[in-house]
């Protein structure tokens, strides 16, 4: 009974919060590690402290750790954020206090003062502080004995639904179970599927990762690719296999560890599409919202009246039609304008079709115009659905304007022979030399204008037709608007779409074609130099991993990297062809 007492009071009175950070040396050469532990004791459910502002150090890696005790009755719980820092140069090299709020109080770290020299004092990390629940615990430690990790990476493809009918909406996912660090993903194979219409989810720049379970052992999730798919035929239609190439890093619990490139491939899935019924055959498929209402309820007969149309919800708005409006003898239907959006929701494609119809009348008084119907198959339902327009009753008001005739004055009237030379004759002749067409003025301004004239044919022929669609100028453009680019992004992983266009558009490779390995394979081919091809790959790299890394690099990181990524492309710029 004493112990369940005592057992029950620890965690009813716990240790009051702290905060508090360390660091393994107060001096270091410029090629060690650092090692700063920031300590968060007695706060439940801890969140990682914010040390972004930190830019007398780079963050190479970091670690989170967690411990539990219970002495004389009293909980401690503490969380320790390790990070493996290092210097940007040498120096006294300040570490500022970093400040914790927990329910509505600031705790602050100490600060610290680092000394960095040239070169290395073998300054090493320390020894990780040993836990019961290691696995190693009674035997050697980790460093002591350390093996390469065992590769644990497999890609599953999954659908929501494996019987469907034609048109009807598929999501497929393409998910990554991993219990290796993932460096970064690429697609290799090519994403065009025989036999649907396909809608693919963008790619974010971070992609989140969750727990899962797999045959007994835990993952984490990744959700690297997604689409909607619409199957175009009937039977058993095959979801091909893709491709992707993976970089892992071999040791997680190396600051320095290396990378390796492997290959996994989705399973290939069937799923079973029927024919529609004969009666919904040609229409759309899915559930949709339909409206239509005009942009004013009374309108004078000279005046435009514009009808708006309005379709959403779940299906494939892309291939979706405005149901048509016809003419009648009282008004005019002209064609319409469409604008059509998706959205990409998390369980499914919807999407908006916005049309507007321009209508004028030929008549005044209380106009109707007749009711308009949607029909659509919705395939939860197994049925087809009609939905119909909200009747439109205009007051057309106003006098229609008449049409001038224009009436072309007969040929024999041009020229009465015997007039114009009998006006000559009587009629009083004004003196010409006042004009403005007389003055020198007149004759630069008619010079001038036939200069730009002249100067206007030349840019059309020479400068638009051959300057302009010169290759030299061209690749100078690319250069110019992939640098510019790069010097207006904000975020780390907005590098690496930039590189892939460019090297689209420079080299002609494919986005399936774009990897390491063939990126190092072109550079070598045209003579690029060992330490350009390793910045430019490590950057690309960085780039991709940095949307499933939680630690974001700073600002000063990103513009250090982009002056030596920009001054790279200026080299092998001329050297690509």
């Amino acid at each position: 009974m004493l112990l369940l007492f005592f057992s029950y009071t620890a965690f009813l009175f716990p240790d009051e919060a702290e905060v508090r950070a360390s660091v393994n040396a107060d001096k270091i050469g410029l090629d060690d590690v650092l090692i700063y532990t920031i300590i968060l004791k007695g706060i439940l459910n801890p969140t990682q402290p914010d040390i972004s502002g930190l830019s007398t150090f780079k963050i190479a890696q970091t670690s989170r750790s967690f411990r539990t005790e219970i002495i004389n009755g009293v909980l401690s719980q503490s969380v320790e954020f390790v990070y493996f820092l290092t210097p940007n140069k040498t120096g006294a090299l300040n570490i500022p206090a970093f400040t914790y709020e927990y329910n509505g109080k600031e705790y602050k770290t100490q600060s610290f003062t680092i000394v960095v020299i040239k070169g290395s004092l073998g300054t090493s990390q320390p020894q990780r502080r040993r836990s019961i629940f290691d696995d190693d615990f009674f035997g050697p430690s980790r460093r002591e004995k350390r093996q390469p990790r065992e590769i644990d990476v497999l890609l599953k493809a999954e659908v929501f639904k494996r019987n469907v009918v034609k048109g009807e909406q598929v999501i497929y996912k393409v998910l990554l179970y991993s219990r290796n660090t993932i460096e970064s993903v690429n697609m290799t194979s090519n994403q065009s599927f025989s036999g649907f219409w396909q809608e693919w989810y963008p790619v974010p720049q971070t992609i989140r990762s969750a727990d899962g379970t797999l045959n007994g052992k835990n993952y984490r999730v990744f959700e690297v690719r997604k689409a909607a798919l619409f199957p175009t035929e009937t039977g058993t239609v095959t979801i091909p296999s893709l491709k992707f190439e993976l970089l892992l890093r071999e040791d997680s619990f190396s600051i320095f560890s290396d990378t390796r490139r492997i290959y996994r491939s989705s399973p290939e899935l069937k799923i079973n599409v029927s024919e529609l019924p004969a009666d919904a055959e040609g229409l759309p498929v899915g559930r949709f919202n339909f409206e239509v209402r005009a942009n004013k309820k009374e309108n004078d007969i000279n005046d435009i009246l514009t009808l708006k149309v309005k379709i959403n919800g779940r299906g494939n708005i892309k291939t979706l039609d405005v149901p048509s409006f016809e003419s009648g003898s009282y008004f005019k239907i002209y064609p319409a304008k469409i604008s059509r959006s998706s959205n990409y929701n998390e369980d499914y494609l919807s999407g908006t079709l916005e049309a507007e119809v321009p209508v004028s009348f030929k008549e005044t008084g209380l106009i109707s115009f007749p009711v308009i119907e949607l029909k659509y198959y919705d395939p939860d339902m197994a049925r087809m659905v009609t939905k119909s327009s909200a009747p439109i009753i205009i007051i057309v008001t106003g006098a229609k304007e008449k049409e001038e005739n224009a009436a072309t004055v007969p040929s024999t009237e041009i020229v009465k022979k015997g007039e114009d030379i009998d006006f000559i004759k009587t009629g009083n002749i004004y003196d010409q030399r006042n004009k403005l067409y007389k003055t020198g003025l007149f004759k630069i301004l008619f010079i001038l204008f036939f200069l730009l004239n002249i100067l206007f044919i030349l840019k059309i022929l020479v400068v638009d037709r051959l300057i302009s669609q010169s290759e030299l100028l061209k690749k100078k453009k690319l250069l110019n608007k992939t640098t510019g680019n790069l010097k207006s992004i904000r975020e780390y992983g907005e590098i690496f779409p930039i590189l892939e266009n460019y090297l689209k558009r420079k080299a002609g490779l494919g986005l399936a074609e774009i990897n390491t390995f063939s990126i190092e394979g072109l550079f070598e081919k045209y003579g690029v130099s060992n330490n350009d091809i390793k910045n430019f790959v490590r950057i690309k790299s960085e780039s991709e991993a940095s949307r499933f890394s939680p630690v974001k690099k700073s600002g000063k990181e990103l513009k250090q990297d982009l002056k030596v990524l920009i001054d790279i492309l200026k080299r092998i710029d001329s050297k690509l062809k």
